[in-house]
């Protein structure tokens, strides 16, 4: 029974395990955008509504390369996951507000965008987990204060 009482260490290596694959497939979805080519994406952002279109392309190509870099590497994590929740919480009220959450139309919806938040929110209050920059420079500052 001890898989219902995990140790710290089994937590922490689900915490980057967590971070690591978030952190890829929102960076993959921001390289994704750049790839296909700004313009198209921009495109598609003023064709929602968006003011300043552009503007709001790049914000959302840069934020998902970025922040999804910083959580694979696990630096800055969460500051990175507010800053997840933030993005995806916006893209979500832009493009999913008053609509029903779940449709007769089968595929995603916004639970998808609702699953990014909730793991956004959930790093920033967890952290990085065992394997990060963040955990390598907190030990390197430990090993130099003086008590």
């Amino acid at each position: 029974m001890k898989f219902l009482h995990p140790s710290p260490t089994s937590s922490a290596r689900g915490a980057t395990i967590l971070r690591v694959v978030f952190g890829a497939l929102i960076m993959v979805h921001g390289l994704q955008k750049l790839a296909a080519g700004h313009v198209a994406f921009a495109a598609s952002v003023a064709a929602m509504g968006v003011q300043k279109p552009e503007l709001m392309a790049w914000l959302v190509i840069a934020g998902e390369t970025g922040l999804g870099l910083l959580l694979v590497l696990g630096a800055l994590t969460r500051v990175a996951g507010f800053l997840a929740a933030v993005l995806y919480g916006g893209i979500w009220f832009v493009t999913e507000v008053g609509k029903p959450l779940l449709t007769d139309r089968p595929g995603v919806n916004a639970e998808l965008l609702i699953v990014y938040i909730a793991i956004s929110v959930a790093l920033a209050f967890i952290g990085p987990g065992a394997l990060s920059v963040d955990r390598k420079l907190a030990r390197q500052g430990a090993g130099t204060r003086r008590p």
